[in-house]
This record gives C-alpha cells, structure tokens and sequence, in this order.
C-alpha cells in the first residue's frame, strides 16, 4: 500500500510539472526568436519584464521538483533503515 504522503508529493510533481512545462511552453513561444526579424526584436523581448517571470517561474519550479524528489528519497530511505 503507498503512504498517503507518497500520493500527495505524486500530485504536487505533477502540478509542478504542468506549471514547468506551460510557462517554458510559453517562454519559447514569446521570447525564444524564430525568424531573422524576431531574432532582431529578441534583443529588446528578452529583457521584458514576461520573459523575465516565465524564466524565474522555470527556474523555481525545476528547482522544486529537485527538492521535492530528494526530500522524498531521502524520507522513504530513513523509514526503511528505522529499527
């Protein structure tokens, strides 16, 4: 049977999954260039102040998702090794 803290850090990396995966998503579609003339437009994009959230939101959450599987592991190591 998986504890009920297992199921609930399963939801929580699967809610920062999806939150990971819809602002890179969008980073790529508003800040990354995809033509010669977007590449000229990216020099004044990519220091906006959107681009700047989405880039911080994919780094908190990846940063999230680490901490949270290795907290995890490291739970799931301490109870197995408990007399």
């Amino acid at each position: 049977m998986v504890p009920v803290a297992v199921k609930a850090v399963a939801v929580t990396l699967a809610m920062n999954y999806g939150v990971h995966v819809g602002s890179s998503l969008a980073f790529e579609s508003v800040c990354v260039p995809h033509s010669m003339w977007d590449l000229a437009q990216s020099i004044v994009s990519t220091a906006s102040p959107i681009c700047g959230l989405l880039l911080s939101t994919m780094q908190v959450t990846q940063n999230t998702f680490a901490v949270t599987v290795t907290t995890t592991v490291a739970a799931l190591v301490a109870r197995s090794l408990a007399p």
